[in-house]
């Protein structure tokens, strides 16, 4: 089996976003990832592994700014409801968020390390069990939100890339970098 046959140029699916991402990677989830090729179909995982800068690093599109966008949006259900519980919604959409990128980063960490003997000829990046970049990949934020929701959405996503690094032991993962759409796409390009 050739790791290649999971190579794709990646999608990130974000709605409402027609981003272009000319760059591909190999893809980790769905029915023809390679979590399902290596016998880890009931993990969770990242949607690629990717070579950027020559190393292959672990890549997830994720909606987690909306969702909290989804929360500042709602300025009917906001004004009703007390500081209190919306404090306490915040911070359990914080940890549910910390809590699922930690363990897909952690799965897609075990499913990596089964490439080599599952696929003949796997890359030579493949073959490196040094600790990776955890890209978090997220869609801009809205424009129709005023700015002291943009600054909550920004505070929201920095503390999430802390504590999701906290969680991460430095021997698996070296950084943890919480992305705009368009930066990573810059990124990939430079």
């Amino acid at each position: 089996m050739e790791l290649s046959e999971h190579l794709e140029v990646m999608n990130h699916e974000i709605c409402g976003n027609d981003a272009v991402i000319e760059h591909s990677g190999y893809k980790v989830d769905g029915d023809n990832g390679i979590k399902n090729a290596v016998g880890l179909n009931a993990r969770r995982s990242v949607d690629y592994f990717c070579v950027i800068k020559g190393d292959c690093q672990f890549v997830e599109f994720s909606d987690l700014a909306r969702w909290k966008e989804d929360i500042l949006g709602v300025d009917d259900v906001i004004a009703r409801l007390e500081q209190t519980s919306r404090n306490i919604l915040s911070k359990l959409i914080k940890q549910n968020s910390r809590r699922e990128m930690v363990e897909k980063f952690k799965d897609s960490k075990d499913i990596f390390t089964k490439i080599p003997s599952v696929y003949d000829n796997s890359p030579k990046t493949f073959l490196s069990v040094e600790s990776k970049i955890f890209y978090i990949v997220y869609a801009p934020i809205s424009e129709q939100l005023g700015d002291a929701a943009k600054v909550e959405i920004a505070r929201f996503l920095t503390t999430l890339q802390s504590s999701i690094s906290d969680c991460l032991e430095a021997d698996i993962c070296h950084r943890v970098k919480v992305i705009i759409l368009s930066k990573f796409i810059q990124e990939l390009k430079s």
